[in-house]
């Protein structure tokens, strides 16, 4: 070994305490007998003085390491415990620790050294040494549960083992120290875990392989199957409850194959009620992926179930409802094709020369199976009829109750009058009276027009109903001519409403159209109505046609131009040529 490295070896295990020596220490240094000594003895180790003439500078030498305790054996033994090992004195001073204990603690064993096991744990006491040391006397071993603190500031809980431990003739005390945060954690969650098992809503248990109720069952599973104590299931097997046994054993087989069974089951209960539940039966595998039992999930769908069944109950009535409304709106249907003319009126002239007669043909749409629109022909004589045309307000059922009480007006006052004006003020006065009790409102349009090919007059009467269009002989469409006077309220608004009648000349030739406000305010995907400019040029586009081609023309370009075979309402169509 060279000079230098036996320096650094003396340095490495000495410890230097620098002391200033004062002139008069110094003088009576070196009139010491021996030179380089002191006069004083020295009791640890030797003094080194530097020379003569130089800064006196005292050295003494570290006093020598402190023997590890219990020999090498013993620290082997003791640095290859798993736990963290803190080794103290009677007082709690720690002499001693295993490289376990510096890796728990964050810090080297000569800091674990310089305080008492105590300052280590979190709230403790050093009175409680005595304690511990009492416990001793009748007992191996004492266990202590807390919470140690680190040098870093941060904890962790512990498991602590104290015994005793006899070394080289002393006593001290051994601290096993065991860091139990993840079983904490562990046992948290299993608590968490369990908590919600007993206090889930869901109906839960663990039953054998054989479906014995025999591992747990959470009270809600208990109440569930009217059992009065969550004991009382143990003496249960899953299988008695189920109303269809095969079912059962089905369930149990998915279970045993490792597969998860779900579904919808009946249960009867202890007391005999019987209740449905959402079932889920799974395996409970043990770590080894052994099957131990099965998990067994219930959710209570009584209420709901039985609200299905009142649904269902309530369906079939409501379809049974419906089929006699259906019934009797196709009776309603019936009746109301009945309303319409079955047949022309034959209307000619008396006449030789000039000959002449009517033509009729219509179309008629209702936008449900019944509706408010209708029209009528009253044959007044050979050579003369009452046209006759009405749109209820809405449609449906009640506007079909309201068309049978027009239609039956109609034939009845027919037989009073035949001047439109007079005809449609006695009308408004009998269909007031009847309706007036009603809680709604329930008014309708109408039109009332006499054609005479005697007089070759046409009289007009009208309740707020569209005009007819006019064909010309030159083929000219346009809206027919009624004056003011002939213009009054709908019916049904006025119960002492008067209407009067305006005549105009009918050419041998002309066509009239009659219609309803369905046609006309059928809309596109623009919600742009079609309106009385699209049925004339329509009527233009196909005024070359006869009368029945005519009105089917007419209804399939408000198709096209709505995009859809129905309409929102009813439309009715009434032709009549003057065929000369």
């Amino acid at each position: 070994m060279t000079d230098k490295e036996q320096q650094e070896q003396q340095e490495k295990h000495q410890a230097t305490m620098r002391i200033d020596i004062t002139p008069a220490m110094l003088e009576q240094l070196q009139q010491a007998p021996v030179a380089g000594a002191p006069r004083f003895p020295a009791r640890t180790g030797r003094l080194s003085v530097t020379p003569k003439g130089t800064t006196g500078v005292i050295r003494i030498p570290a006093s020598p390491a402190r023997p590890q305790l219990g020999g090498e054996d013993f620290q082997v033994l003791l640095q290859s415990i798993y736990d963290a090992v803190l080794i103290t004195d009677p007082l709690g001073a720690i002499v001693g620790a295993n490289v376990r204990a510096e890796q728990f603690f964050a810090t080297t064993r000569g800091e674990l050294c310089k305080k008492n096991i105590f300052d280590w744990l979190v709230g403790a006491e050093r009175s409680l040494m005595d304690t511990i040391l009492g416990s001793l006397e009748s007992n191996r071993f004492v266990l202590i549960q807390a919470v140690c603190r680190r040098a870093d500031e941060t904890m962790f809980p512990a498991e602590i083992s104290v015994s005793r431990l006899p070394l080289g003739g002393k006593m001290y005390q051994s601290f096993f120290i065991r860091d139990i945060t993840w079983r904490k954690e562990a046992e948290e969650r299993l608590k968490t875990g369990f908590n919600a098992l007993q206090n889930s809503g869901s109906g839960i248990a663990v039953a054998d392989t054989a479906g014995n109720l025999a591992g747990y069952v959470n009270p809600a599973m208990a109440e569930f199957l009217g059992l009065e104590t969550v004991e009382a299931a143990y003496e249960r097997n899953f299988e008695e409850f189920l109303l269809e046994k095969e079912l059962a054993r089905d369930m149990i087989a998915a279970a045993g194959a490792q597969d998860t069974w779900t579904g919808e089951i009946e249960l009867q209960r202890v007391d005999g009620r019987n209740v449905f539940a959402q079932a889920s039966l799974s395996p409970n595998l043990n770590p080894d992926g052994a099957m131990t039992g099965i998990v067994v999930s219930l959710v209570d769908v009584t209420p709901a179930r039985q609200a299905q069944q009142q649904l269902e109950h309530y369906a079939a009535q409501l379809r049974q409802k419906n089929d006699e409304m259906e019934a009797d709106l196709r009776m309603a249907r019936d009746l109301q094709y009945a309303f319409l003319p079955s047949t022309y009126p034959e209307i000619t002239t008396e006449q030789a020369e000039p000959a002449g007669r009517l033509d009729f043909a219509h179309v008629y749409h209702p936008s449900g199976m019944v509706g408010g629109d209708f029209f009528d022909l009253l044959k007044v004589s050979d050579h003369q009829v009452l046209v006759f045309m009405a749109d209820v307000m809405g449609h449906g059922a009640r506007a079909a109750l309201v068309v049978a009480t027009l239609r039956g007006l109609l034939e009845q006052i027919a037989k009073e009058t035949s001047e439109p004006g007079d005809f449609m003020t006695r009308l408004n006065t009998a269909y007031s009276k009847i309706f007036s009790s009603a809680n709604e409102l329930m008014f309708a349009t109408a039109c009332c027009v006499s054609l005479n090919l005697k007089t070759n007059e046409l009289c007009h009467a009208n309740a707020g109903h569209p005009l007819p269009i006019r064909i010309e002989t030159d083929g000219r469409v346009q809206q027919a001519e009624v004056d003011d006077v002939a213009l009054g309220p709908a019916l049904g608004l006025f119960e002492d409403a008067s209407y009067a009648h305006t005549c105009h000349q009918l050419k041998p030739g002309e066509r009239l159209v009659f219609f309803t406000d369905g046609l006309t305010e059928a809309r596109n995907e623009a919600q742009e109505e079609f309106e009385e400019e699209g049925l004339m040029r329509s009527l233009d586009a196909h005024r070359d046609q006869d009368l029945a081609g005519l009105l089917k023309a007419v209804v399939g370009d408000a198709v096209a131009y709505s995009g859809t075979t129905t309409f929102e309402d009813d439309v009715c169509l009434l032709g009549i040529h003057y065929a000369g």
